[in-house]
This record gives C-alpha cells, sequence and structure tokens, in this order.
C-alpha cells in the first residue's frame, strides 16, 4: 500500500533527473571496470607508454564526477521534496510516517537506477569489446569476470546510497518541514549575501591556472578537480553577481527590468543543469579531443633519437658482450658504466654514471667536467642533492633524451661523471652497447637472441610499436566515454525540456489567446533556451582550450597540432552539439505550437 501511494505522488520529472545521475555514475563505473579488467588482462601496465596510469586517471575522475552529480542531484530532488513533506506534516502525519515514505521512495529510484544503469553499461561495454575485437584485441571475459564486475559497481552503488541516505536523513531530522516554505521564500531575496560567494569560485579558478603552470600531470588533475569547483561556484553564484552590478546601471536595468529579471530566474533555477552540462562538455573536450591530437613519436633516425638499440650488463658478461658485438657488427659504439649511490633525504638511490667524455660522443654537446663536479639527467626533483657516496657535487641537473624514448629503465636518469673518476672506479661496473638506427630489420631478426640474456635491452622500434598500440586503446576508451557524456548532456537537456513542457503551453497559449503568432511562438521558445545553452557551450570550449593549449606547449610541434588539429576537433564538437539542440528544440517547438490553439 505504501509503495503504492509513494508510486502514485511520485514527481516523474524531478524523480528521473535524479535518477538519471545515478544511471549516469553506474554506467560510467562499468564501463570503466570493464576497461581496466582489459587494460590488466592484455597487460599494457607491462608495455611502453604506461597507459594504464592514463587509465587510472580517466576512471578516477569519472568516478569523482559522477559521484558529485549524485549528490548534488540528491539535494536538487530532496529540496523538491521538502513542499510534499511539509504538507504531510501539516495534515498531520507523523515524522516517522514520513521517513517511512521518504525511504521507500528513495529505494525505489535506488533499484531502478540500478538496474537501468547495469543494462546500459552492459550494453556500452560490449560494444566496446566489439571494437577491440575489430582493432586486434582479442580481449574475452568469462561469466566470472562479467559477475563480478556487477557486483563491485552493485557494491559501490548501494555504499553511495547508503551514504546519501544517511546524510539525507540527518538533513531531516534537524529540519522544521513545516516552516521549509516560509524559509525558500526569504533564500530567494538574499541574493545580495551569497552573490559575494562567486569570488571564492573566481579563487579556485585562478589558483587552477597557477597550478596548471607546473607542468606535471598530478598538478594538471588537481588543477582540473580545482577548476571544477571554482566553476561550479561561478555558476551557482554569478547569476546573483551579475543581477547586482547591473543594477548599478540604473537607466540600463530599468529599461530592461523584466527582460533581465526573467533571464535570472531561468538562470538560478537551472544552474545544476547548466554546470552538469558544462562539465560533461569539458570532459569531451579535453579528453577526447586530447587523445585525438595525440600522436605517437615515428621510428625515424634523428639527432634527438640517434639509438635504435641499447643494452646494458655487467662487464662480467665476457659472453654476453661478445655474443652482442658479433650480431651488432661494427657500426656501435661501446660505453663504460658505474654504479654510484646519492643520498636523498636519508635514502639512497642507485644511478648508472658516465664519463664525460662518452656523454659528449652521444650527443655531440661537448662538456668537460671537473674532479669535484657531476651532472644529473632527467630528475628534475632533486636539484638539492649534493655529495654522492663518490664525493662529487651535482653542479647541474639536465632534462634530456639521450638513450632514445627515454629507454631503458636504467638509462631514464644517470649522472655524467668526470673521466678520471669512471677511469679509477674499481667495482660493479657495466658496458652500455648503443646502435644508430631505426633497426627494425634487426629487431626481426635478433630479437629471440636478445631475450635469452639478462641484459637490460632497448629496441626503439619495438617500444613505439607497443606504444602505438597502447595509444589506440586509450583513444577507443576516450571516444567511447567522450560520445557517452556527449549523449548524457544532451540527455539532460532532452530531460529539462520535457518537464517544462506543461509550464511552455500554459505560458505560450496565453500569448496565442491575446495575438502572438505561432512563427513568434516558435522564435521565443529558441531563444529561451538558446541564450541558456550558450552559457555552458562557451565556458566548456574555453577552459578546455586553455588546459588544452597548456598540454600542447610541452610537445614539439604541440602548437601546430593545436591549431590545426584540436580547434577543428572543438568546431565539430560544437556543430554536433548545434545540431543535435536545434533537432531537440524544433521537436519541442512543433509540439508547442500545435497545442497553443487547443
Amino acid at each position: 500500500m505504501l509503495v503504492k501511494m509513494v508510486c502514485k505522488n511520485m514527481d516523474r520529472k524531478n524523480m528521473l533527473l535524479y535518477a538519471l545521475s545515478i544511471i549516469l555514475s553506474i554506467v560510467l563505473d562499468t564501463f570503466f571496470l570493464a576497461a581496466l579488467m582489459v587494460n590488466e588482462q592484455y597487460g599494457l601496465g607491462e608495455k611502453a607508454g604506461s597507459m594504464d596510469l592514463l587509465c587510472t586517471l580517466f576512471f578516477l575522475i569519472a568516478g569523482a564526477v559522477s559521484i558529485f552529480f549524485t549528490f548534488y542531484s540528491t539535494g536538487y530532488y530532496v529540496r523538491t521534496k521538502n513542499r510534499d513533506y511539509s504538507l504531510l506534516m501539516m495534515l498531520g502525519s507523523s515524522r516517522k510516517t514520513i521517513f517511512k515514505f521518504f525511504s521507500v521512495e528513495f529505494l525505489l529510484i535506488y533499484v531502478f537506477s540500478v538496474v537501468s544503469g547495469v543494462f546500459v553499461g552492459g550494453i556500452l561495454s560490449a560494444l566496446f569489446l566489439t571494437v577491440l575485437r575489430i582493432w586486434g584485441y582479442l580481449v574475452r571475459f568469462s561469466l566470472s569476470d562479467i559477475l563480478g564486475l556487477i557486483v563491485v559497481v552493485i557494491k559501490a552503488s548501494f555504499l553511495l546510497f547508503v551514504v546519501e541516505y544517511l546524510v539525507i536523513l540527518i538533513y531531516f531530522s534537524k529540519k522544521d518541514l513545516s516552516a521549509i516554505q516560509l524559509r525558500s521564500v526569504r533564500r530567494e531575496g538574499r541574493h545580495e549575501t551569497t552573490c559575494f560567494l562567486v569570488v571564492g569560485g573566481i579563487g579556485a579558478f585562478t589558483y587552477a591556472m597557477i597550478l596548471l603552470r607546473r607542468n606535471d600531470t598530478l598538478y594538471e588533475m588537481l588543477s582540473i578537480v580545482v577548476c571544477l569547483v571554482g566553476m561550479y561556484m561561478i555558476l551557482s553564484y554569478g547569476g546573483s553577481l551579475t543581477l547586482m552590478i547591473l543594477k548599478m546601471f540604473q537607466n540600463f536595468y530599468y529599461g530592461n527590468m523584466i527582460v533581465l529579471n526573467e533571464f535570472y530566474f531561468k538562470f538560478k533555477s537551472n544552474c545544476r543543469l547548466l554546470y552538469m552540462m558544462f562539465a560533461l562538455d569539458f570532459v569531451v573536450l579535453f579528453f577526447t579531443g586530447g587523445c585525438v591530437i595525440s600522436r605517437i613519436q615515428e621510428d625515424v633516425d634523428s639527432a634527438e633519437y640517434p639509438y635504435g638499440f641499447v643494452g646494458v650488463m655487467q662487464n662480467s658478461e665476457q659472453t654476453d658482450i661478445e655474443k652482442y658485438r658479433e650480431l651488432l657488427g661494427n657500426d656501435r659504439i661501446e660505453l663504460s658504466a658505474i654504479e654510484a649511490k646519492i643520498n636523498e633525504q636519508g635514502y639512497k638511490e642507485t644511478y648508472l654514471c658516465i664519463s664525460d667524455r662518452d656523454y659528449s660522443q652521444l650527443t655531440a654537446h661537448d662538456i668537460h667536467l671537473k674532479e669535484t663536479e657531476a651532472i644529473l639527467i632527467n630528475e628534475s626533483t632533486m636539484l638539492n642533492l649534493e655529495k654522492p657516496d663518490c664525493v662529487l657535487t651535482i653542479a647541474e641537473v639536465r632534462n634530456e633524451i639521450v638513450f632514445g624514448m627515454e629507454k631503458p629503465d636504467c638509462l631514464r636518469e644517470f649522472i655524467i661523471l668526470p673521466e678520471s673518476v669512471i677511469a679509477e672506479y674499481e667495482g660493479n661496473e657495466y658496458i652500455i652497447i648503443a646502435k644508430k638506427g631505426g633497426l627494425q630489420k634487426e629487431y626481426e631478426q635478433y630479437k629471440n637472441c636478445f631475450q635469452e640474456t639478462d641484459a637490460d635491452i632497448f629496441w626503439r622500434c619495438a617500444f613505439l610499436a607497443d606504444a602505438n598500440e597502447n595509444m589506440t586503446f586509450v583513444k577507443i576508451i576516450s571516444v567511447f566515454a567522450g560520445l557517452f557524456c556527449l549523449i548524457s548532456s544532451f540527455a539532460l537537456f532532452v530531460l529539462k525540456v520535457q518537464g517544462d513542457l506543461p509550464l511552455l503551453r500554459q505560458k505560450y497559449g496565453l500569448l496565442y489567446q491575446i495575438g502572438m503568432s505561432e512563427k513568434a511562438i516558435a522564435k521565443a521558445v529558441s531563444a529561451e533556451y538558446r541564450n541558456l545553452l550558450f552559457i555552458p557551450l562557451i565556458l566548456s570550449i574555453l577552459i578546455s582550450g586553455i588546459y588544452m593549449f597548456a598540454e600542447t606547449t610541452e610537445w614539439n610541434g604541440g602548437i601546430r597540432d593545436y591549431v590545426c588539429r584540436y580547434i577543428p576537433f572543438q568546431v565539430v564538437f560544437l556543430v554536433l552539439n548545434s545540431v543535435l539542440i536545434y533537432a531537440c528544440l524544433r521537436k519541442f517547438r512543433r509540439v508547442i505550437v500545435e497545442n497553443v490553439d487547443r
């Protein structure tokens, strides 16, 4: 009986908006968990490029955004139910009865959302696996894998639901429901006070731009989170601040008072929807757009990437060294290297060290170090280190690629020492053998021979092939996530317009009765929503453009990619978004016009 009463009195529009946010969260979790399972099964973390880190970042950002949407829409839904619960209170219902209504209603929404989310997420994941198979990723999920994924998603969503339930329970236990309507009326007139909260949003956005200048992946992700928080505050309270500023220009304000206040009311009542659309559009433009313009370095001989093969082995392994010399021929160089330890805040890090003479041979950079000097390569976080175990001072820290594509791992960071120190060293010595050129032919011919040794080996052609394969995988994930976010943004807008239809029919029906033409009504309906949708669309294009520009400045030729590839991607997105919105408005506009004279 209680369930029937709840279903009969449920606000379909607000319920669907709330349920859609939970469904979005579950679909995103399902899809990215499937992608992480593919990543683990396929072994991308073991290949070049470490794309598993990027996939994990995608998942964390999507999870954070979906959780935020869910909590935000929960607060919105609870506020819409305040009137219903206060009316029940005034009609004599006890607080315990209201809690029962509330619990049943939220449980029904949760069950509906979980079933729908798992179903849609399963379809999206199946389509994702199909596309992967087309591209040559032969990945299969067993029944236990699928069931395990569904269980994880349900557990995560149920945990979120329990937290929401407890928060809302506390909210209702502390609220005087009979006075909520009066409080809501008083809050409408407080924009002069709340508008200054937008200053906090501007401060957060400014700090996000400062973090972005640090040119580090971690700081970039943190900057995005801070930026989204700042934009939430700006979109929530920016309309109040704008209206307050316009009131200072009295002639303009009083001349356009009706239009300005109508727009402010629409903006204020839809600011959460605008923010959700902004965040989804930002995800599409930045992450999907970034993967679209990303490219893998081509396997060409150049001064920057001269060595197609590098092998590192201990000097005692003379048998393997002779095999290398025989296979590689005379077109090779051999460098002597030693191990040295550097003290870093009580921890000792081990590095390979080569002489300044060998470094000059590798890079054509002629350097000569003093007897007490050393240079650290590719470790910018260790600027203040002094006195390694060989009692030398780090005179300089450089960030550059010497042994081709920053591989092998033991040569990503190394130390340059004076030649005399290398010559006098006795202990654990190494030989570095390098050969110039792409060496694709040599790789196909000799890779099995080199795999039999314990040496740390790098083939540039093999590394680039793995990196290209990984990039393809990430691009597929990004495109799927981008399309899903784009469709979700459009679905939110459709749901909003669908919920507004009764009011729009009533409003424009009255205007039609007093002489407004059907053509004018159609134009007014389009303008009414077009002005609102202009805000999140422009903000997402602008801010994603800033982040992408900051990222491409770190690439060689990145500005060219930004202008010639990313900006056209933004244009394509803008056109696609406009076409979808125009088609939606045209349909609803026709529905309104056809019903105004009835």
